[in-house]
């Protein structure tokens, strides 16, 4: 139910996420989807919650555990981020920003949730001195995040020219 859910979510977005997509895509009635899911934030909050839990282990896999700076983040998330197989979970993300930015809930408490776990998680495989890491995981994030916005808005081949620019520096 939840992988329909996300499948639904990735194709027509968060705002355009329904109980009856979801159903429909299951080939079951909407009374069903309500009984896993009791509401619409319900719903989302276990979307959101799937999409960063698989990129978690995506990232995860590629970066390990041992501290890195964060030009060795980019160089490393870069590739792994930048795919059209992930564009659409970017968009959903971006989605999910761009309607907590407005104030929209519960976007903005899921963004910020999500977005306080992946500082969280990164902090500790930042290198530097312990008080500066969690400044250097929002830096990293805010770099990574900032190309894949790129990429979303201006296309891959922007978004690339900008990664190689930051990298030659």
């Amino acid at each position: 139910m939840l992988a329909a859910a996300v499948g639904v979510a990735l194709e027509t977005g968060l705002s355009a996420l329904t109980f009856a997509k979801v159903a429909e895509r299951l080939g079951t009635s909407d009374r069903m989807v309500v009984y896993y899911f009791a509401t619409k934030d319900v719903l989302l909050e276990s979307v959101v919650g799937e999409v960063a839990a698989g990129l978690f282990g995506v990232l995860g896999s590629a970066i390990g555990d041992a501290p890195r700076t964060g030009r060795e983040i980019l160089e490393v998330a870069w590739p792994v981020f930048a795919t059209r197989r992930n564009d659409p979970v970017f968009r959903l993300f971006f989605e999910l920003v761009g309607l907590a930015s407005v104030r929209k809930e519960p976007y903005g408490t899921l963004a910020s949730r999500i977005l306080r776990e992946w500082a969280a998680w990164l902090e500790p495989r930042m290198s530097g001195a312990p008080a500066q890491r969690r400044a250097s995981a929002l830096a990293a994030m805010a770099q990574v995040d900032g190309l894949l916005l790129v990429r979303q808005t201006l296309g891959p081949r922007a978004a690339d020219d900008a990664f190689r620019s930051i990298m030659a520096r």
